[in-house]
C-alpha cells in the first residue's frame, strides 16, 4: 500500500510515502521544495543586510528570522539591546504568533475537523469564524508594521534597535486593537476546544527557550522537558542535522532521537507562564497539558492567541506612558553569535559570525518545521503501525491530519 500524493492545506510542497507490508510500516515524510541556499549567500553580506533578508525565508513568519538574525549578530559584535527594544521585540513577536496562527488554525485545519473540503466551504458554512479571522489577523498584521515598518519583512528592525521607533499615540492605538480582538481569540479557543481530535498519544521530547521569567518568545536557554537546559550557543551540542536522500528539508535530532518544537512544547513546558486569560482557559479546557497527542496542538495555538494577546495588550500600553528616544550600540568586537527566538512553528535558531568590519563569514540555520521533521516521521510510524488494520484512505487522512497539526512550513524548511 503506498500513498504518494501530495499532501494539500499546507505551505509548501510535501508528501507522506507508506507502504504497508507484511504487517509492518514503512514511511517517509519527503520535502519537495527547491533549496533556496540562504546560509551560501548572507555570508559575505554586510551584517546590517542580514536581518532583512533573512526575513525573506518565509513570508508567513518573517518577523522570527528578522529578530533571530539580530540577535544573533548583536551577540556576535558585542551589541547590547536595551530593555525597551526588547519589549518591542517581544510585542512583534507576540503579533506574528497570534497573525500565524489564525491563519493555520482557520485557513489550513479547521476544515478537516468541520466537515469540509477548505477554507471557501468554512466561510459558506461558517463565514462568522471566518470573519473572526480575518480580524485577527488584520490586529496581527498592524502589530508588525507598526514597530517594524511594514507587515510583511519587516525593514525598520535592525542591529542595536529600531531605525525609527514608534510613537506613543501608536502604541496606545495598538493596545486598543488588540483589546478589541481578544473577544475573537477566546471564541477561537472555545471552537478548537470543541472539536474532537484523533486519539493518539506518543511520549516524545518538547524543546522550547527560557529566558527565566517569561513565557517563550525572545532569547533564553534551551530547555526540555527531559532535563536539557543549556546556553544557546552550545545548540551544535545537542542538535544535529542529518540528510535523508528523499528529502530537501535537512532532518534534525536532539541527543540522537526526534524531538517536539512548537505551541505544545510551550505549553506542555510554560503552561504556568500564561497570561492569565489564557491560564484560565487552559484550566476549563477539555484537554489537559502536558500532552503526548500531536494533534493538541492546534489547541495548544489556540490557547496561545489569547495569550500573546494579552501581551500585546501588556506590552503596548506600558510602552504607551515610558518609549522614549534612545541611541542605538555599535559594534565592538568581532566573533561568532547565536540567535534564538519562538516563531508560531517552534524554535528558531540563527547563528552568524562577524569580522571586524561587519561582514558575516558564516551563516547557519534551524528551522522549526527542520527540528521537527524527525519526530513527524516517529508519529508517522507510530499511529500508522496502531491503525495498521483500518482502510486505506482512513490511514491517509489520518497520516494528514498528523502532518498538518504541527503547522509545518516547508518552503521555511528549505532555507
Amino acid at each position: 500500500m503506498i500513498y504518494d500524493e501530495y499532501v494539500t492545506q499546507i505551505e509548501g510542497h510535501g508528501r507522506i510515502w507508506f507502504d504497508i507490508k507484511d504487517g509492518k510500516v514503512d514511511v517517509r515524510l519527503e520535502i519537495h521544495e527547491g533549496s533556496r541556499l540562504f546560509e551560501s549567500f548572507l555570508r559575505g553580506r554586510r551584517a546590517d543586510e542580514v536581518p532583512q533578508m533573512s526575513s525573506r525565508i518565509c513570508g508567513v513568519c518573517p518577523v522570527p528570522h528578522n529578530l533571530a538574525a539580530i540577535q544573533a549578530l548583536e551577540n556576535a559584535m558585542g551589541i547590547e539591546a536595551s530593555e525597551q527594544v526588547k519589549m518591542l521585540r517581544r510585542l512583534m513577536i507576540a503579533s506574528q504568533m497570534v497573525h500565524s496562527h489564525a491563519l493555520h488554525l482557520y485557513v489550513l485545519a479547521a476544515a478537516d475537523y468541520l466537515g469540509v473540503n477548505g477554507i471557501s466551504d468554512v466561510y459558506a458554512k461558517y463565514p462568522e469564524a471566518v470573519k473572526r479571522c480575518v480580524r485577527i489577523r488584520t490586529v496581527g498584521n498592524k502589530g508588525v508594521e507598526v514597530i517594524g515598518g511594514r507587515a510583511v519583512h519587516p525593514a525598520n528592525s535592525v542591529p542595536g534597535g529600531f531605525a525609527k521607533l514608534p510613537t506613543r499615540i501608536e502604541m496606545e492605538k495598538l493596545a486598543k486593537d488588540f483589546k478589541g480582538i481578544m473577544n475573537d481569540c477566546i471564541e477561537t479557543f472555545n471552537l478548537f476546544a470543541s472539536l474532537k481530535y484523533p486519539e493518539f498519544e506518543r511520549a516524545t521530547e518538547y524543546l522550547a527557550i527560557d529566558d527565566g521569567k517569561h513565557f517563550p518568545s525572545y532569547a533564553g536557554r534551551l530547555v526540555t522537558n527531559k532535563g536539557l537546559n543549556v546556553e544557546a550557543k552550545e545548540y551544535r551540542n545537542y542538535i544535529k542535522e542529518i540528510f535523508k536522500p528523499y528529502s530537501n528539508t535537512k532532518f534534525c535530532i536532539l541527543n540522537g532521537h526526534g524531538f517536539h518544537v512548537g505551541a505544545i512544547a510551550r505549553i506542555n513546558l510554560f503552561k504556568n507562564r500564561l497570561n492569565p486569560v489564557a491560564k484560565d482557559l487552559l484550566k476549563s479546557s477539555p484537554v489537559k497539558f502536558p500532552s503526548d497527542n500531536p494533534f493538541h496542538n492546534n489547541l495548544a495555538q489556540a490557547i496561545e492567541m489569547v495569550h500573546y494577546t494579552e501581551e500585546a495588550i501588556q506590552i503596548a500600553e506600558e510602552l504607551a506612558v515610558k518609549l522614549k528616544d534612545e541611541e542605538r550600540p555599535k559594534q565592538t568586537k568581532a566573533s561568532t553569535g547565536v540567535g534564538v527566538v519562538e516563531a508560531p512553528r517552534g524554535t528558531l535558531i540563527h547563528e552568524y559570525t562577524v569580522d571586524k568590519d561587519g561582514i558575516v563569514r558564516g551563516a547557519n540555520l534551524i528551522i522549526p518545521t527542520g527540528m521537527n521533521t524527525t519526530n513527524i516521521e516517529e508519529d508517522l510510524y507510530a499511529i500508522l503501525t496502531a491503525n495498521i488494520k483500518k482502510p486505506r484512505e482512513e490511514l491517509k487522512k489520518l497520516a494528514e491530519l498528523l502532518f498538518r497539526a504541527y503547522d509545518p512550513c516547508l518552503s521555511c524548511s528549505t532555507h
